[in-house]
């Protein structure tokens, strides 16, 4: 019996792709949400006169699970879990109903004698001679929605739905052109080579001097007070604590004779301590951690909200000079011993006043470099010099990523995202050089592309077979997807549709 039923569920999942013959069946994005209006008692979707309850939802949820399963294989687990799953079943829910509603308003209409062959012909409730078993079908039926009544009700309004879908869609075509058009989007790849000039910093042979910083600053003094006064907060330094200590390792979850061992030893070391052992000297031998062993424990001079806060209550709280008990941590036990306690301080021009000087003259002076040299590569490049034989002369390195390829992002190894740059690197030829300064923010770029390959006549041509298919059902779905959204608007907009997206999705 368990397995007519799960025979049957296989059967109406996979039913509408394998009989109607096409790709419809989620839309990643549904338009908006879930409309603002919702039903009331424990209907997830109403239209009209029509509720589906938390059954049906479940039921849907059971099918879009059981596809993707089928469709995505592996991958299904990196798609996002179950808010995914849930997310798309509830789509489909909705898509089904506004589909079975248009049908209805168009005139379409589904007959009890479609539905009988549908089901009389399902392997799912066909005996071991190829007879229709009507037992194994109202099985399936009064498990999966209660009666058979109940089934032919939902399944009438599916395959009403299917209908207007192959009204829609089914005759739509995919020509060679358009074919064409993806395997070049899909196929086309530039190797090139660019130049990118930092605007915020300064080659290191290029960096100013001591002198060269005093005279910006001496020109530039309220400039750099206005420049202070923005910082100044963030220039105070906060209370803080020069501090010591030694770890014995113990994993958070330790506990009896390990966490017993652990603490113990932490003892053992302290007494050490008291008993006047120099620390640099016992941390050197025993503490374990690696990171400030070699320095005799020495954490140097933290704020508060450094480290671990059993940690820095220890250290905020302890008298320097003073031992402290274990301190248990993530890490472990330490032991912890303040050197010296630093007062909070405010931040003084006079003391800021230089660094802030390089800071600012090297941003200035950076930027000035960088547009300048841009735009002398450029001239170099409308002149009908090459962009590597610009940039040789002047001294600079071209970088050159792997083979790019379109995509939505503009992601360029090195660049990062920068679309502009894409988009210019695929209008070039091979060899061609753009004059066009690209402004990615920090940086300056111009390109050259080394090499351009676009597929040849009988790459498109044999390509058209392979990619027909997808292609077709990609066009489909873009053209369904966007007449439904359309007329679930206007149901949304009239007050007939109607969804709770919290009862279906718990959220």
């Amino acid at each position: 019996m368990l397995e007519s039923l799960r025979k049957g569920q296989r059967w109406l999942t996979l039913l509408f792709v394998s009989v109607i013959g096409l790709v419809f069946v989620f839309f990643l994005g549904t338009g908006g949400g879930f409309g603002p209006a919702t039903p009331a008692g424990n209907a997830v979707v109403q239209l009209d006169e029509l509720r589906l309850t938390q059954t049906d939802f479940a039921r849907e949820r059971a099918a879009t699970e059981a596809q993707l399963r089928a469709q995505l294989g592996d991958a299904f687990d990196q798609i996002g879990g179950s808010q995914f799953v849930d997310a798309q079943a509830l789509g489909a829910l909705i898509n089904k109903v506004v589909l079975a509603d248009a049908a209805s308003e168009l005139g379409l209409h589904v007959t009890r004698e479609e539905i009988r062959r549908f089901v009389q012909s399902s392997p799912a409730f066909l005996d071991e001679e190829g007879r229709f078993d009507p037992e194994a079908f109202d099985r399936f039926a009064s498990y999966e929605y209660g009666s058979q009544r109940a089934f032919v009700r939902a399944f009438s309004r599916d395959l009403l739905g299917q209908k207007l879908v192959q009204l829609l869609v089914g005759q739509m075509p995919v020509t060679d052109a358009e074919l064409d058009l993806r395997t070049r989007y899909e196929l086309e790849a530039v190797r090139i080579a660019f130049v990118s000039l930092d605007t915020t910093a300064l080659p290191e042979e290029e960096a100013l001097t001591d002198e060269a910083v005093e005279a910006w600053a001496e020109e530039n003094d309220e400039r750099l007070r206005a420049l202070f006064a923005e910082r100044e907060a963030d220039l105070a330094q906060p209370e803080r604590v020069r501090a010591r200590h030694v770890l014995v390792l113990a994993p958070p979850g330790a506990e009896g004779a390990a966490e017993d061992e652990a603490r113990a030893r932490a003892e053992a070391i302290r007494a050490r301590l008291v008993a006047g052992e120099d620390f640099a000297a016992v941390a050197e031998e025993v503490s374990q951690d690696v990171a400030t062993r070699a320095t005799g424990g020495d954490l140097g001079a933290f704020a508060r909200g450094t480290n671990d806060p059993a940690l820095d209550e220890a250290a905020f709280t302890l008298e320097p000079g003073v031992l402290s008990e274990p301190i248990r941590t993530a890490y472990g036990y330490h032991i912890l011993r303040v050197d010296e306690k630093l007062p909070a301080a405010a931040a003084r021009f006079e003391d800021h006043r230089l660094a802030l000087a390089r800071e600012e003259a090297t941003r200035v002076r950076a930027l000035e470099r960088a547009d300048t040299l841009a735009a002398s590569l450029a001239g170099a490049v409308e002149e009908g010099q090459s962009l590597e034989d610009a940039a040789r002369e002047a001294g600079l390195v071209l970088e050159r990523p792997p083979a790019l390829r379109r995509r939505p992002d503009g992601f360029v190894p090195g660049l990062g995202e920068a679309e502009p740059v894409l988009n210019a690197a695929f209008a070039l030829e091979a060899g061609e050089s753009s004059p066009e300064i690209f402004d990615l923010g920090d940086r300056r770029v111009l390109i050259q592309v080394l090499e351009h390959d676009v597929p040849d006549a009988a790459t498109l041509a044999r390509e058209r077979a392979t990619r027909r298919d997808r292609v077709l059902a990609e066009k489909q779905n873009r053209a369904l997807q966007s007449w439904i959204e359309q007329h679930r608007r206007e149901l949304e907009n009239d007050g007939r549709l109607l969804v709770n997206a919290e009862l279906a999705l718990g959220s």
